[in-house]
């Protein structure tokens, strides 16, 4: 049987990118759920290029939303307590709060005028004082 879960959280730290034994990427990475006043931390690892692409856009803190099958496995903490494993196989990961975009810095734009432009001479600094036609009066 598999479950397919949809759980959302942030990442206490930031996505990593691994390579398999067989050359084939891969990211891994954490999401900490908060509920009931509980703290709970779940696995996800992503095979999907969409998926990889996605979580490695985030870091540390951000929230995020994770969909996809569903793997549990009980383990052996190291204070000997016996305690269950949960990953998640990422099918599609939605940022909930998109990072921000990085974006080339703008030039400051060259105020000198040197000289006419695609033939339109620069303004002058002449007040205008012609006067009026008889029509427009």
């Amino acid at each position: 049987m598999t479950a397919f879960v949809l759980v959302s959280g942030a990442l206490p730290r930031a996505p990593e990118l691994k390579t398999s034994k067989s050359g084939k990427s891969f990211v891994t990475a954490t999401i900490k759920v908060a509920a009931d006043n509980a703290v709970d931390f779940w696995s996800v690892l992503a095979f999907s290029e969409t998926a990889q692409a996605e979580l490695m856009r985030l870091g540390e803190g951000d929230k995020l939303s994770v969909q996809g099958p569903l793997k549990v496995e009980p383990y052996t903490a190291r204070d000997g307590q016996t305690r269950i494993s949960k990953t998640i196989f990422a099918d599609r990961v939605l940022a909930l709060r998109q990072p921000p975009r990085q974006r080339a810095p703008k030039a400051a734009p060259d105020r000198r005028q040197t000289g006419p432009r695609d033939g339109v001479p620069p303004p002058s600094a002449a007040p205008f004082d012609e006067a009026l036609p008889e029509s427009w009066r």
